[in-house]
């Protein structure tokens, strides 16, 4: 068993902050992440959306450019284009955050699922993990209420599926 002053479970938005103030105030920290380092925010949520509509929102403005005092050819997207930029910027993010950590003095990062053992264990890759202060930072998922909708369009308006999107169709 390993003690530690505090333990932060998920690299969320609060986790890697939370992280950084308790060890950069002396304290031993464990930090553990099962999926992606970044949490929702970054990997599926904020940061992919918002550059995905960016990406939606140079084509609306080429796509008006008389507008503006300029005329282009026709406009096309390349969504294979657009999601390999997606996943570009949010890697960017995602790498950050997962360096940061791992180079973090008085930090250790634990990858794989915490478990609760005891009132202040956690079994993180069968080690396991003992401190007082334990954070619980995990992250959303999406919750969609089948009735009354179809499931393919309901699965498709949730952050994580509409961010591997790979195609589109014209809207005008």
């Amino acid at each position: 068993m390993t003690d530690y002053d505090a333990i932060v479970i998920g690299t969320g938005q609060s986790g890697p902050a939370l992280t950084r103030r308790l060890a950069g105030a002396g304290q031993r920290v464990a930090i553990i992440e099962r999926g992606r380092f970044g949490g929702t925010c970054i990997n599926t949520g904020c940061t992919p959306t918002k550059t995905l509509v960016a990406s939606a929102y140079a084509v609306h403005v080429a796509r008006r450019g008389a507008d503006y005092g300029f005329s282009t050819g026709e406009i096309k997207v390349d969504m294979k284009r657009v999601k390999a930029r997606k996943d570009y910027v949010a890697g960017l993010s995602n790498k950050g955050v997962e360096r940061s950590l791992k180079n973090l003095k008085n930090g250790t990062v634990y990858e794989g699922h915490a478990r609760f053992v005891g009132p202040h264990e956690v079994e993180v890759g069968g080690e396991t993990l003992r401190a007082d202060k334990i954070f619980i930072n995990v992250g959303g998922r999406t919750s969609i209420s089948c009735r009354g909708i179809c499931w393919c369009w309901a699965a498709a308006i949730s952050a994580s599926n509409s961010a591997r999107c790979t195609a589109v169709s014209a809207a005008r």
